[in-house]
């Protein structure tokens, strides 16, 4: 098949993609209010104490069953999950069914806006630092590269410009630095460094990371998945 012709049908099925994804966008000033049903149970501040339930400050992003000093079921203590948009979605859908054994007494949120704007309120709830380092594995980042980041990028050094930028080199250096590519008012005065932080965050919402930027991209949803992707970047340098 004609590698433009490829390129065009993928580059479609990215966009139809993210405009069915459009509706499930959450508002996290909606979600502030929402969440004070978990607020019976729950601190949300940083630092804040255990209840009936764990501090919810900072889980986005991170594995099931780790709030210093609370004791969890053994069901959610060896979940293995990450708290990633999909786990996160899923559990407030119907804690009981997605955990089997969670003392969680909640019944789930039927609404899917409102789980919505939930989840993007507690992405707000978090202190990022752009020196932290994540470790990923490079063989599944090529994997995941190839299957959703080749429709629009080249990877080898000197490659072309496609749908987006060439992404040799990018780890770790100003974004927007591409010479001969037509960036985003946002994204070429945003003053990022590709770190790992950034990364992570960018791959996860692009258009929630830097309003603005053309990636219709609508992000990798699993925490691992953008961990590994930012190892296999990290390669091309």
């Amino acid at each position: 098949m004609n590698r433009i012709i490829l390129y065009s049908i993928l580059a479609l099925g990215i966009l139809v993609s993210a405009v069915s994804g459009a509706s499930a966008a959450g508002d996290p000033d909606k979600g502030k209010k929402l969440a004070r049903k978990c607020a019976v149970c729950h601190t949300l501040d940083s630092g804040g104490k255990n209840g009936l339930g764990p501090n919810l400050y900072g889980i986005y992003g991170k594995a099931a069953g780790k709030a210093d000093g609370y004791r969890y079921s053994k069901a959610m203590a060896s979940s293995g999950v990450i708290w990633d948009d999909t786990a996160f979605t899923e559990f407030l859908t119907k804690p009981k069914a997605f955990v089997k054994g969670t003392k969680m007494g909640f019944s789930g949120l039927r609404n899917a806006q409102d789980r919505a704007d939930i989840l993007a309120y507690f992405k707000t709830l978090r202190e990022l630092s752009h020196d932290i380092k994540v470790e990923g594995d490079v063989t599944n980042g090529k994997i995941v590269a190839e299957k959703q980041c080749v429709v629009c990028h080249s990877f080898e050094k000197g490659g072309k410009v496609v749908f987006g930028p060439n992404l040799f080199g990018s780890y770790g250096r100003a974004a927007g630095a591409v010479k001969d590519y037509a960036y985003s008012k946002a994204l070429a005065g945003s003053g990022l460094i590709w770190t790992d932080a950034n990364l992570v965050e960018f791959l996860g919402d692009p258009q929630g990371f830097l309003p603005g930027t053309k990636a219709k991209f609508p992000g990798v949803k699993n925490a691992k998945d953008r961990a590994d992707v930012v190892e296999y970047l990290k390669t091309f340098r």
